[in-house]
């Protein structure tokens, strides 16, 4: 079933080049005519924290007769008011200069120096990538869908986009309204993404960029994304792990890192698990009286989005001065984007004088069996048997037990000291009643068996080497 096909379940069928010039008659249930648009001005958002301007700009695309660009069709949702540029295609445009959301300032968010993406992707990074990709080149993308999934059923109806400019923060709303301006609707988005380094989503990787290219391979075409993108989601992750542990909080949503990073509530936001079934209710039965909070919702979305970014960026950038607790997913961010030694020098740092009474015992302990494995890979034997020493007597640590032991047999020659480090490590396990089949135990049994052998060989060979010479 093609797209025009579906839509038609929801209550309007495709239109046909004849049909697209329908009566203003016709067209009065659906939409409402502003003869000024210039004398008025689409209102904020409602947000208490924030403020924006917004007007009205010449539309990318214009696909219509002589007579609707004269006199261009209006799409009224509550306070929000959206301007048809094509059959069944409308846009919104904002400018935010002095947005604020919760304690989180965009002006003053903006004035932080060195603002670039570098710093939150891989070192490697993706072939074609640009460097030094700044702030102004990030575009921000998210999506309002059908439904939940990423199968071919499910489809984008309405993409929310923005990007920073000296001004402030630029908004843009594009709606699909109906099956035949689909085409339209993607091509847009498609002429804007060409113009930007990067782009920036919250768990986009994962649902809005799939299926933005799903939707593309069902037309024929194919969706050339910039080759960097930064997912929200995954740095956050990394970054706020150790502050979920330590406050016991769960899930990763957008709206749970605003509250905890930007100290914004939202009031009254649509839940974007009942999106799907709003935009339903409203081309199936003609329902709009809610269809303006998933605009609002998705317009939210972007604005957390940007401000998320620009505090990821100062985080990144001053991270000597923020805690060891933010600290310690830096470096782990790090070391995943292959800056070991950034990586390494963080972790030694933390680890040696902890700034913060969050960065727990069980997050120390970790950091410091990382920075001994980091310190092994880069062949700095010494050091790292140093790490693993403090952490074997301290934490009783099973795995630097094993590298003490593996050191002394392999680098140093020392087997009578590696077995009785192996022997430590076993009758602690022993003590402790693990399992025969615990991973530390059969490494240790196994350690220990070998070592005794070859000490025997070692003694037989010794003895036999005496009786000779007597």
């Amino acid at each position: 079933m093609d797209l025009a096909s579906k839509l038609s379940l929801y209550g309007k069928p495709a239109k046909s080049e004849d049909s697209a010039k329908q009566s203003d008659i016709e067209k009065q249930d659906h939409f409402q005519r502003n003869d000024h648009p210039e004398s008025r001005k689409a209102s904020s958002t409602g947000l208490e924290d924030g403020s924006s301007s917004a007007y009205y700009a010449t539309a990318p695309v214009k696909s219509a007769s002589a007579s609707e660009q004269t006199n261009p069709s209006f799409l009224l949702f509550e306070n929000i008011t959206l301007r048809e540029i094509a059959p069944d295609l409308y846009y919104r445009k904002e400018r935010y200069q002095d947005l604020t959301l919760g304690y989180s300032s965009l002006p003053e968010l903006l004035v932080q120096p060195m603002q670039f993406l570098d710093d939150l992707l891989p070192s490697s990074g993706v072939p074609g990538t640009p460097s030094m990709i700044h702030r102004n080149e990030v575009l921000f993308l998210d999506t309002e869908t059908t439904g939940l999934g990423r199968g071919p059923g499910n489809f984008p109806f309405l993409y929310g986009l923005a990007w920073i400019t000296e001004e402030g923060l630029e908004f843009e709303q594009y709606f699909l309204d109906g099956p035949g301006a689909e085409e339209s609707f993607h091509s847009l988005l498609k002429e804007k993404v060409a113009g930007f380094s990067a782009i920036c989503s919250y768990n986009g990787k994962s649902f809005d960029i799939p299926l933005i290219r799903n939707r593309f391979v069902l037309l024929g075409e194919r969706f050339r994304a910039p080759p960097a993108h930064l997912d929200l989601f995954h740095f956050w992750k990394s970054i706020g792990g150790g502050m979920r542990k330590v406050s016991g909080k769960k899930g990763y949503k957008q709206k749970n890192l605003e509250e905890e990073v930007l100290g914004f509530f939202r009031k009254e936001d649509l839940p974007g698990a009942e999106v799907p079934q709003v935009y339903f209710d409203y081309r199936k039965y003609g329902r709009k009286e809610r269809m303006h909070e998933v605009l609002k919702h998705n317009e939210w979305d972007l604005q957390g989005l940007a401000l998320l970014f620009l505090k990821a960026i100062a985080l990144v950038n001053d991270q000597r001065d923020q805690v060891s607790l933010y600290r310690s997913g830096i470096a782990r961010m790090f070391l995943r984007h292959g800056r070991t030694e950034e990586s390494r020098n963080i972790l030694a740092e933390i680890t040696e004088t902890p700034s913060d009474e969050n960065y727990t015992r069980e997050l120390l302990y970790g950091d410091r069996l990382l920075l001994g494995m980091i310190l092994k890979r880069e062949k700095r034997y010494e050091e790292a048997d140093s790490v693993f020493r403090g952490l074997f007597r301290k934490y009783r640590c099973m795995q630097s037990c094993i590298e003490l032991s593996r050191y002394r047999e392999f680098r140093t020659g020392e087997s009578e000291a590696a077995l009785a480090i192996a022997r430590e490590g076993l009758d602690l396990l022993e003590f402790r009643g693990v399992d025969s089949t615990d991973r530390y135990y059969l490494d240790l049994k196994k350690r220990t068996s070998r070592l005794e052998n070859r000490l025997k060989r070692m003694q037989a060979s010794s003895q036999k080497a005496a009786g000779a010479r007597n």
